[in-house]
């Protein structure tokens, strides 16, 4: 697997670094590591960590196995930053005369669409009541979730992580074309592009989202 990493100077002077990653295990066995050589660093770099995983246990809805990418960053020598990044191993298809498969195995897509609200509870997060609603979706027999109609709450995408659904990610619920006199159609013109790329961004490593949705309900 390949692990991108992004680092941004933000002192004043040219920094000599090296990046050292360990993957672990659902267990917290680490099971593999990389180690840059020492890279000078002026704003910004971008740079690939590779790694093999050997007999990797797969992610799925049924066993929603979780690894664990720790990144540290030394500067002179010394610890100066630390990223923990939580994924899973898994791969999919969508087969036009099969379904879909995922890690080689025929699933019926069982889904539902989910607002970011909590019923009485309100907008705000709770992340026992969302962990409550995906435990009575599960007794439903739901393994996919729609997230409508705006990016969700990032405790959201990490529950279905832990307990086995996929995740449609959707980011708008108007476009150019206004539906009401102050929705997104104000932000549109200057915001957009950012929005769905911070999104895209923020939750690629989720092993429950396996597709995107650029919006709903579009006047479009």
């Amino acid at each position: 697997m390949k692990l991108e990493v992004k680092i941004r100077n933000k002192s004043q002077q040219k920094q000599d670094i090296q990046v050292e990653t360990e993957l672990f295990d659902a267990s917290g066995k680490k099971v593999a590591n990389a180690k840059t050589d020492q890279l000078q660093l002026d704003s910004l770099i971008s740079l690939n960590q590779q790694f093999q995983v050997k007999s990797p246990a797969l992610w799925s809805t049924d066993n929603p196995v979780l690894y664990n990418a720790v990144t540290k960053i030394y500067a002179n020598g010394e610890l100066t930053d630390r990223y923990e990044t939580p994924f899973g191993i898994r791969y999919f298809k969508f087969d036009p005369a099969k379904g879909f498969f995922l890690n080689g195995k025929p699933l019926k897509i069982l889904g539902m669409n989910n607002h970011h609200d909590l019923g009485a509870l309100g907008a705000a997060v709770n992340t026992r009541a969302i962990e409550r609603q995906l435990e009575i979706l599960k007794e439903m027999g739901c393994n996919a979730i729609r997230m409508s109609h705006n990016p969700p709450a990032p405790e959201l995408l990490d529950l279905c992580d832990r307990m086995g659904f996929i995740v449609m990610d959707e980011i708008f619920d108007s476009w150019a074309v206004k539906k009401m006199k102050f929705d997104y159609h104000v932000e549109w013109p200057e915001w957009h592009v950012r929005d769905l790329s911070d999104m895209v961004l923020r939750d690629r490593n989720h092993p429950s989202v396996f597709m995107w949705s650029i919006g709903n309900e579009i006047r479009e």
